[in-house]
Formats: structure tokens, C-alpha cells, sequence
């Protein structure tokens, strides 16, 4: 099942450059992806599902890797305060900075976790790209 931030290129694929009708086939069926699913084509069906499951994962993976360069930079800005407050003697400042660190470090462990989890090989596996068995 695909997520929904995915039909819209599913839609998009489905169709000549995105507009137009959908171009004809030698045997009279459409072309496309949904024109796959209309008329039961199985097979080119689940090779466009594939396909589009495998772009939603690459979309996905860089949305995350840009959320955690973007949380990186944050916690490295944070250590500098936390430096400077301490140079400063303002402790009270020390407190409050290094709890932001600490959020922010649980972030960067979750969005880690998720890059950890998107699953490329059953993604490729599905489309039929022969992947190496693990030693």
C-alpha cells in the first residue's frame, strides 16, 4: 500500500508527461500505471507500484537525511552557546541550553532510527533487482 504523499507522481507517471490521454498500446490498451491497475495487467501493475514505491522511499530518505543536517546544525550552534555561557559564569543559561541539547539529541536519534528503518531492499527486491545474499 502506498502512502498518500505518493499518488500524486503515481498519478502523474500515469499519464504522457503528465497530461494529455494516456498513449495506446499495439495490442489498444492504454499505457501508464493506472491504466495498469484498470485493465488487470498484474504484472506492469505491480512493476509501476514498485517503482513509485521505491521514488516515495528516496523521497522520504532525503526529506530525513535535510531534517537531520538541519538538526545537526542546531546542536552544533547550541554546544557554542553552552561554551560561551559557560565562559560568561551565566549557569542559569548552562541549565536551560544543555535541556535543549538534550532534545535535540533525542531527535536526531529518532530521525536516525527512521533512516534506519526505511527499507530499501524489500522496496528493490519487489521491482525484481537481484541484491546480493547477506555473508
Amino acid at each position: 500500500m502506498l502512502p498518500l504523499k505518493s499518488l500524486p507522481q503515481v498519478l502523474k507517471h500515469a499519464s504522457a508527461n503528465g497530461t494529455g490521454p494516456p498513449a495506446k498500446s499495439p495490442n489498444g490498451k492504454p499505457n501508464g500505471a493506472l491504466a495498469a491497475i484498470k485493465f488487470n495487467d498484474v504484472e506492469t501493475a505491480s512493476q509501476a507500484s514498485s517503482s513509485s514505491a521505491v521514488s516515495a522511499l528516496e523521497a522520504e530518505e532525503k526529506t530525513l537525511r535535510e531534517q537531520l543536517i538541519v538538526l545537526e546544525e542546531q546542536a552544533f550552534l547550541v554546544k557554542e552557546q553552552i561554551a560561551d555561557a559557560s565562559k560568561r559564569r551565566k549557569f542559569d543559561e548552562v541549565d536551560s541550553l544543555n535541556r535543549n541539547m538534550e532534545d535535540l539529541n533525542r531527535e536526531i536519534e529518532q530521525v536516525q532510527g527512521q533512516l534506519g528503518q526505511l527499507d530499501f531492499a524489500g522496496a528493490y527486491n519487489a521491482q525484481g533487482v537481484y541484491s546480493p545474499p547477506a555473508r
